[in-house]
């Protein structure tokens, strides 16, 4: 569903989410994904809703939004990292 915020700005909403939003510029409607990621731009408010419309069909899980396997770039260690001081108490005797 889309709802307008301000005269040049366009809320998205799935599944009661921000699902995206259209920004209205002197070149044209951009539109930006749930995440704010450019996904094109149109000369039409009504393109760029069509433009908008496969990731917000269905759920605000889009296939389009998450990668399926993700790999941890080489050296990359795995779980918490902590470089800061330790936490423990020094023993003293």
């Amino acid at each position: 569903m889309w709802r307008r915020a301000d005269d040049d700005l366009w809320v998205a909403t799935v599944a009661g989410e921000y699902g995206g939003m259209i920004t209205r510029l002197p070149d044209g409607f951009h539109v930006h994904d749930r995440y704010s990621r450019p996904i094109g731009m149109t000369v039409t408010f009504a393109a760029a809703t069509r433009l908008h419309a496969p990731s917000c069909s269905g759920t605000a899980r889009s296939h389009r939004a998450r990668p399926h396997h993700v790999r941890a770039r080489p050296g990359a260690t795995i779980g918490p990292v902590f470089a800061g001081p330790s936490h423990q108490r020094e023993k003293t005797s």
